[in-house]
C-alpha cells in the first residue's frame, strides 16, 4: 500500500491512479483524458477568488473527450457514495449531453471505460450486474447502461 509522509493514501486516489495508468497503456486512439484539481482545502480568499474564476464544485474525477463527446467518471472506493454537490454536477452534465457514470472501485471503472470504447481491449474482469443488452450496469444501482445509456428507455433490469 501506498504511504506519504506516514499516512496512508486515500482510496479513491490509488483507484484513479490505477485508471490513469489504464488510460496512458490502453486509451483509444484520440483521447483527451484529464483530472481537474479541484478537491483539498482552500483559504476562503482562495476559494472564493476560484469561485470567481469559474471553479465548480462537484466535478467528476476523471473528465475525458472522444470523437467531439465528453465522458465523466466520478471514482468512489468500496462502499463510497456521491456528495449532493457531485450528483448535482453530474445531473447538470448529462443535462448539457455528456456521458456520466459514477464507479465504485477499480474493476467499475475499468467496465465502464471500456464499454464507452475509451479502453482498448478488456481487462481481466467480470461485470456482476448486466442490462439486456448484455452490457454492464452502474454499480451504484442506478440501472443505467454503460453501452447504450437506456436508463431514460427503463430496459434495465
Amino acid at each position: 500500500m501506498y504511504f506519504q509522509k506516514g499516512r496512508r493514501a486515500r482510496p479513491e486516489q490509488q483507484i484513479q491512479r490505477a485508471v490513469f495508468q489504464h488510460l496512458h497503456s490502453r486509451a483509444a486512439p484520440g483521447i483527451f483524458a484529464f483530472h481537474v484539481p479541484n478537491g483539498g482545502y482552500r483559504k476562503p480568499i482562495e476559494a472564493a477568488i476560484l469561485k470567481g474564476l469559474g471553479v465548480r464544485a462537484g466535478v467528476p474525477d476523471i473528465i475525458a473527450i472522444h470523437n467531439g463527446r465528453c465522458y465523466a467518471l466520478e471514482l468512489k472506493a468500496e462502499g463510497g457514495r456521491a456528495t449532493d454537490k457531485q450528483l448535482a454536477t453530474i445531473a447538470a452534465m448529462e443535462r448539457a449531453g455528456a456521458f456520466t457514470a459514477i464507479a465504485e472501485g477499480l474493476d467499475a471503472a475499468l467496465r465502464c471505460l471500456e464499454a464507452w470504447g475509451l479502453l482498448s481491449g478488456k481487462s481481466q474482469i467480470g461485470a456482476e450486474r448486466q442490462c439486456s443488452c448484455g452490457a454492464p450496469l452502474d454499480t451504484l444501482g442506478r440501472d443505467i447502461c454503460f453501452a447504450c445509456f437506456c436508463h431514460q428507455q427503463g430496459c434495465c433490469t
